[in-house]
């Protein structure tokens, strides 16, 4: 795992979503500890352990600076960003073959499913190789899950493209999602009441 910051201990849960267009899917959480106490959170709904503990690891980071992702990532000043439905197909997680494709000039805009890419640091780095050709960005919220969507928003911020946006497959209640000043990643958890069950290790 690419973490940020140094982690004391990691604990990793299993839960079963309740609410919404995912009820009854299965999705990893994890927790992170720093050798301060602070505690990061983060969540997949792909099963990849890895994810989880990554956006934990930043979550985390961003509560002990309090200071919210896109900040801590240089983001910009945007407040909202666009969450629109999109069926095109996202770019495969293969940085050789989508370094070779911007080359080529093959992409008009680079979907990229964050949470297949697996962390921060690829994202930030996509954003970069964007920036240099003057491509927008969108980020794919895959089960449009109100984390994912949160967390796609805070991602979002801190790319460099002007239509940069989230996109979902199925139809999002909202055309728009504020970006939150929370510290950390600004996933409002409560959204998922199977969360609040979870009874971490001390």
């Amino acid at each position: 795992m690419a973490a940020p910051v140094s982690i004391a201990y990691t604990h990793v849960h299993s839960m079963r979503l309740v609410a919404g267009k995912c009820a009854g899917a299965e999705a990893l959480a994890a927790r992170v500890l720093l050798a301060d106490g602070t505690a990061g959170f983060g969540f997949t709904l792909n099963m990849d352990a890895g994810v989880a503990r990554d956006m934990a690891a930043w979550d985390a980071l961003g509560r002990s600076r309090s200071v919210p992702l896109y900040a801590l990532l240089g983001g910009t000043h945007r407040r909202t960003v666009k969450c629109v439905n999109d069926v095109n197909p996202t770019i495969p997680p293969d940085w050789t073959a989508l370094r070779k494709g911007i080359l080529a000039n093959k992409y008009d805009l680079l979907r990229i499913d964050p949470f297949a890419w697996g962390s921060v640091e690829q994202i930030s780095t996509i954003a970069a190789a964007a920036a240099a050709f003057d491509l927008d960005i969108a980020l794919l919220a895959p089960n449009a899950h109100p984390w994912e969507i949160q967390y796609c928003v805070a991602l979002v911020a801190i790319l460099r493209g002007d239509d940069s946006k989230v996109i979902s497959r199925t139809e999002v209640e909202k055309k728009e999602i504020k970006i939150s000043n929370n510290p950390g990643i600004g996933i409002e958890w409560s959204l998922e009441p199977a969360f609040q069950k979870i009874q971490w290790q001390s």
